[in-house]
């Protein structure tokens, strides 16, 4: 059990004071009489803490950084990028070398691989466009 004294209560619901600074209940709103908190210590924790000065050469890189936008480095290009870029082009050309060559045996089957070699080259740039927005 605590042998700390309670503070001041509300005077319409008796709940104890959720907010020391306010000047009014924030469960029933009632306002509080002027002499309520009296003969009561603010809680510890709204004691003001002094805190120690910081260096000059961080109050002014603190200043700096509110005055001048610290701009984004540009991103370099990596080999993955560029393997990738590269990637497009070539397989379409194999695709459409392996087109050419199934149509003669079968026309069904080099549609099929028309669409499939479309839905892997939209997916090799569906892949590029994700990472480099990343």
């Amino acid at each position: 059990m605590s042998t700390a004294t309670p503070g001041p209560r509300c005077p319409r619901c008796r709940r104890p004071l959720a907010a020391w600074r306010l000047e009014h209940c924030v469960y029933c709103g009632e306002s509080f009489p002027a002499e309520l908190k009296q003969g009561f210590d603010a809680p510890e924790a709204l004691k003001w803490v002094e805190r120690p000065a910081l260096p000059p050469d961080v109050s002014r890189k603190l200043e700096m950084m509110k005055i001048v936008p610290a701009g984004a480095p540009k991103k370099s290009r990596s080999l993955v990028t560029v393997a990738g870029a590269l990637s497009v082009p070539i397989f379409g050309a194999i695709f459409y070398l392996l087109y050419t060559l199934v149509r003669r045996l079968s026309p069904t089957t080099a549609i099929l691989v028309l669409v499939g070699g479309a839905g892997f080259l939209a997916y090799l740039a569906w892949i590029g466009v994700r990472s480099s927005k990343v």
